[in-house]
């Protein structure tokens, strides 16, 4: 965990990566998306759930399911971005051949 957040309540910790994460998810941020991910699961290894004060519970309950939405989203992205890779495959030969006969034009120029 970040030195700067150790001394940092936990309730205010799981708001802060949540806002984090929103953030960098919202702006289509993935590396940063990528790092937040990667620090709550610090945050998380951490944590002593048996611990936990009824609101660090709800905190932690309200950054889980924000958790899944943005898994969910990251899983749409991935899922538009594989499309758009089938369709460029499936595309690729047609630009190949309008590659090549532009080139034909330049040979029969020149």
């Amino acid at each position: 965990m970040p030195q700067s957040l150790r001394n940092v309540p936990v309730t205010a910790r799981l708001q802060m990566l949540g806002e984090r994460l929103r953030d960098a998810c919202a702006q289509r941020n993935w590396p940063a998306l990528a790092r937040g991910d990667a620090e709550l699961a610090q945050v998380l290894g951490g944590l002593d759930v048996a611990t936990l004060t009824p609101g660090e519970r709800a905190a932690l309950q309200q950054l889980r399911r924000l958790h899944q939405q943005i898994s969910g989203e990251c899983q749409r992205e991935l899922e538009r971005v594989g499309q758009t890779l089938a369709q460029m495959r499936q595309q690729r030969q047609g630009w190949s051949a309008y590659a090549e006969s532009a080139d034909w034009g330049t040979e029969a120029q020149a």
